[in-house]
């Protein structure tokens, strides 16, 4: 369960929660630094979310919503499809993982991550998959992309992007790495659909 209502103290508390998950680690924090980070009591918190692993959870899906959205915003509008490819990927993958590497607790958030989070995980890249889709098929229509040399569709280069990233993620020492292949993911892509 990630939370148990729609309380606007909610989102007070999911970003006191990360606040602390970066500063403290997440088996470091407790439910009475949480409360007290976002200004509540314990049996106040208690109110919002069951456990820390819950706060965790939905703040992965906070996380999801909001580098959704970044797919969609990157999109909009007129300019060259090599931007919006790269502002995209930015705040779908770079943005999030920004946040997390820079902290002194990174490694371990990543890992718990994948211990109690894995399933938002995989729909996090299934609404990822779709938003870029989407997103892809609408610079078809507005004729800013052609498919017929590249035999691809907008779904099908949906998911090579998705795929690529997972494997830019996997293999990625720093950042910086990540970057740079990144870019030249982007130059890729612009060469074989862009116009």
């Amino acid at each position: 369960m990630e939370a148990k209502n729609d309380d606007p103290r909610r989102d007070l508390i999911l970003q006191a929660a990360f606040k602390v998950f970066v500063t403290y680690g997440f088996r470091r924090t407790s439910m009475s630094d949480i409360a007290t980070a976002a200004g509540l009591s314990r049996p106040a918190l208690y109110q919002h979310f069951d456990s820390k692993a819950d706060i965790f959870r939905a703040y992965v899906v906070l996380m999801k919503e909001t580098t959704l959205q970044a797919i969609s915003a990157a999109f909009a509008g007129d300019g060259a499809f090599r931007d919006k490819l790269t502002a995209a990927l930015d705040g779908a993958f770079l943005s999030p993982h920004r946040l997390i590497s820079d902290s002194p607790h990174g490694d371990e958030l990543l890992g718990v991550n994948k211990e109690i989070a894995s399933d938002l995980f995989v729909d996090w890249m299934g609404g990822a998959e779709a938003a870029f889709a989407e997103a892809l098929a609408t610079e078809v229509q507005a004729g800013r992309l052609d498919f017929t040399a590249s035999g691809l569709d907008p779904a099908r280069l949906a998911r090579l992007i998705i795929d690529t990233m997972e494997g830019i993620k996997m293999r990625m020492t720093s950042l910086g790495d990540a970057e740079r292949a990144i870019a030249d993911l982007v130059r890729l892509v612009a060469a074989a659909v862009g116009r």
